[in-house]
């Protein structure tokens, strides 16, 4: 066999094999067409998942950089977040539904987080009106047993006109975060707000939990003056709490996740 015979045998040798491959190629990509080209196809639609759905071993092959809604309509709610990992799911070493602190034991340790009757915290407040969200400072008390919160406010503020709109808010407060992962400690609440004046019991049992008495020192008048004063120009908002969150990194010391959530119902 001359030179020029081998030279065609092996062109014809490499084209055989990029053919091959060519067709292999085309085979591969085809396995991994996506469901929504196929529906285009006129296959079957892609049915109706949860978003906690899972690939099972029977999924067809999909293109990488395909994800469950370019195919499938998702039905998702509120609770699907990373949250959810965070406080009920498989996270670090715990797996799923381990590491939950019993109600009565997390209800504890929002007491001790946020404080007794008599102990007050400066929140962020947060309200909805037409859609737009509002935040503000405030001070809240805590009534443990009734798990309730107060403050008190001066009458026609933009918090208190919301909450007439709309009662559902939001509080928040945290320790100022140091760029240190492994210590934090903060708390989200959310719950139901109703406003009374001085003229109600609801405000005198507000009193009996809110550290007004600071307010008093302050102004170096009388108690019963300073009492008197709140009555006539200041609304008590009394916020029912519904669910309350808490992050702290010390919880893990105690064989318990650092995000617990405490719920009233």
């Amino acid at each position: 066999m001359n030179k020029q015979k081998i030279l065609i045998t092996l062109i014809a040798a490499g084209l055989v094999t990029l053919g091959g491959y060519g067709v292999q190629s085309a085979t591969a990509k085809e396995k991994k067409q996506a469901p929504a080209a196929q529906e285009a196809a006129g296959q079957k639609k892609a049915e109706t998942i949860d978003a906690t759905a899972k690939l099972s071993d029977n999924h067809p092959a999909f293109e990488e950089g395909t994800s469950c809604n370019d195919c499938h309509e998702v039905k998702l709610d509120a609770k699907t977040t990373a949250t959810q990992a965070w406080l009920y799911g498989d996270y670090l070493s715990w797996k799923a539904d381990e590491g939950i602190m019993p109600k009565d034991k997390l209800w504890e340790q929002v007491v001790k987080v946020i404080g007794d009757s008599k102990a007050k915290k400066t929140y962020i407040l947060a309200t909805v009106l037409n859609n737009r969200p509002y935040a503000i400072t405030i001070e809240y008390a805590l009534d443990p047993v009734k798990k309730v919160m107060y403050a008190f406010s001066e009458k026609g503020t933009s918090k208190l006109n919301q909450i007439k709109a709309n009662p559902y808010v939001a509080l928040g407060w945290h320790e100022e975060f140091k760029n240190d992962f492994t210590k934090l400690l903060c708390v989200s609440l959310n719950g139901r707000a109703e406003l009374f004046d001085g003229t109600t019991r609801e405000f005198d049992e507000g009193l009996s939990v809110y550290p007004y008495e600071y307010g008093a020192n302050m102004r170096k008048i009388p108690l019963d003056k300073f009492k008197a004063i709140m009555k006539q120009a200041m609304i008590m908002s009394r916020i029912t709490l519904d669910e309350v969150t808490v992050t702290d990194t010390s919880l893990k010391d105690a064989g318990f996740r650092t995000r617990q959530r405490w719920m009233r119902k």
